[in-house]
């Protein structure tokens, strides 16, 4: 009788003991770990687990997993197409932590990120940023561009972080994505690419989407509100972001005495582009009164019209018109006001800069708006204020200047990196108007938009060292070798 309840006793607890009969028994983590959303004592986990049903984080200060020092649950299914995001909290500053996954008896391959420094912590920060990787595959499987070497680069540098920034997939490359698990299907073949998990494995992402994660320059107000959908609800399930309210994805952090990264969304609150109503003139700038005589040259050698489409000038400098939205512009300008950090690093997916060629799509385009955000920027005095983008297919280190023809003193800094793989701006260029046609542009970036330097025909990164002690950012440009390109080093005033 005695053999009867111990056995009847040990079927009641394996009935109730969920990783017994968990359905994570049989779980596969098919596409790697990545960590994300990094504060002071706080991260947020991702992991992919198809087959898996209830899936257990564990966070440790050794890699042996020796001494557990958090755990989180999350739950995965076909509904978030396997992925899960977990938020574990109550961890230390400025510490290295271990991480892996379990589903029943399935373990996930092991991840490290570093919490940041507290908030008055003269740490060192170091830091690499990117974007633009299309990991579309040729009809014999061999990628379109290359394997994202540029990111093997990134991880053996060692980042304390690294900032993702845009173009994580190309949607519309064909076979082009309209429903969610078509833009799905992109995030699984760019995780496919070992350079890319093992990044992800390696240190932690503050990621933001741009346009090619839905289609090709899109606006809030006129993409297909489905489409826009499937592309957030994707991008959402594969970054590892912390749950916000739909669709909230700017933030900020603070790393340390040194470092506020405010990070911001160009995409899902963007008014109607200015392009149909200016004809996509490629040098609308050229056509100003106050243009200099080189752009108007540019202009005159182009064969384009001494004057712009009647409506274009009202176009693109409506005040209505916005990128932000008026709750993240405020949030924005709120930041940046009340920062207490000696650098404002401000993630844009679009450049900041006045770089003069096809602005429709950048902060070029929005005029009335990036005024408001520079103007607040000079007369409050907000120092240190670095832009950090991708987008342009090109690397760029120079100033940014309310106006490149009249108010000429810099009010900040930004840094363009990229791209991982797509083809770089030079080269489609030279496609277009030929060799030699395509060195104006290096002239016009330098010459007349006042780049302090400009590589656009690499694969690349941007590289950043902040030394608390010396008040120095150290920025340079680095291709997918991890040979530099450029370098600038900005002293904090």
């Amino acid at each position: 009788m005695a053999i009867a309840v111990a056995t009847i006793l040990a079927v009641l607890i394996a009935g109730c003991d969920d990783s017994a009969n968990d359905a994570g028994a049989t779980a596969a983590f098919t596409h790697g770990v990545a960590s994300g959303s990094v504060t002071r004592d706080s991260v947020v986990l991702w992991t992919r687990a198809v087959g898996g049903d209830r899936v257990i984080a564990e966070v440790a200060a050794d890699p042996s997993f020796a001494t557990i020092a958090a755990t989180a649950e999350g739950r995965t299914s076909a509904q978030t197409d396997f992925t899960v995001r977990v938020k574990v909290d109550g961890l230390a500053p400025a510490t290295r932590y271990a991480y892996r996954f379990r589903a029943g008896a399935a373990v996930s391959a092991t991840g490290v990120f570093l919490t940041a420094p507290a908030a008055d912590d003269a740490a060192r920060v170091r830091f690499a940023f990117s974007g633009d990787s299309d990991g579309t595959r040729n009809a014999d499987g061999t990628p379109r561009f290359n394997n994202f070497e540029a990111l093997h680069a990134v991880a053996k540098a060692a980042p304390d972080f690294f900032l993702y920034i845009g173009d994580t997939i190309y949607g519309d490359r064909p076979p082009e994505a309209f429903s969610v698990e078509e833009y799905r299907a992109k995030y699984r073949q760019n995780r496919e690419y070992p350079a890319l998990t093992s990044l992800l494995a390696a240190t932690s992402t503050y990621a933001i989407w741009d346009d090619h994660e839905v289609v090709n320059d899109f606006a809030a107000e006129t993409v297909d509100p489905a489409r826009f959908e499937a592309g957030r609800q994707a991008f959402q399930e594969y970054v590892p972001l912390a749950e916000q309210p739909t669709p909230i994805m700017y933030r900020a952090f603070r790393w340390g005495a040194a470092l506020d990264v405010i990070v911001l969304d160009t995409r899902s609150f963007r008014s109607a582009s200015a392009a149909e109503a200016c004809a996509n003139d490629p040098l609308p700038g050229g056509a100003l009164p106050d243009a200099p005589e080189p752009l108007r040259a540019i202009r005159t050698f182009a064969g384009l019209p001494a004057e712009l489409p009647a409506g274009c000038p009202a176009a693109l400098n409506d005040p209505a018109r916005t990128m932000l939205g008026a709750a993240q512009l405020a949030f924005l300008l709120e930041r940046l006001r009340s920062s207490q950090a000696t650098w404002k690093v401000v993630v844009t997916s679009v450049p900041m800069q006045s770089l003069l060629v096809l602005p429709y799509d950048r902060w070029e385009g929005y005029p009335a708006e990036r005024r408001q955000i520079l103007d607040a920027i000079r007369d409050e005095a907000i120092e240190n204020v670095v832009f950090v983008t991708a987008d342009l297919h090109g690397n760029v280190l120079g100033p940014v200047r309310l106006d490149p023809f009249a108010a000429l003193r810099p009010v900040a800094y930004e840094a363009i990196a990229g791209p991982i793989a797509t083809t770089p701006l030079r080269q489609d260029i030279v496609e277009v108007v030929g060799e030699s046609a395509a060195g104006l542009l290096d002239d016009l970036l330098i010459s007349v938009a006042g780049a302090e330097c400009a590589d656009l025909n690499a694969f690349a990164f941007g590289w950043v060292e902040v030394d608390p002690v010396a008040g120095t950012m150290t920025v340079s440009l680095r291709n997918d070798s991890g040979a530099e390109l450029c370098q600038t080093v900005l002293r904090a005033r």
